[in-house]
């Protein structure tokens, strides 16, 4: 089962919540591992948010610039 896409003020919650917990250092080297790639998926994941808005942007002002 796939999850939903979380949307990109979620995702950044997110990543400001894992980095806390690394940079407190009261995380085991296993869990580190895992928020520091779940991080990443996050990161990605907004990247493409941006870039699907910025593409959107793009659009509108073209086609208002017509």
């Amino acid at each position: 089962m796939s999850k939903k896409k979380q949307n990109y003020d979620d995702s950044m919650k997110e990543i400001q919540s894992i980095l806390a917990q690394l940079q407190e250092g009261k995380i085991g080297l296993e869990e580190m591992r895992e928020q520091v790639a779940r991080a990443m998926q996050l990161i990605s994941s907004c990247r493409e948010q941006l870039r699907e808005v910025r593409e959107e942007i793009d659009q509108v002002t073209t086609e208002s610039a017509d």
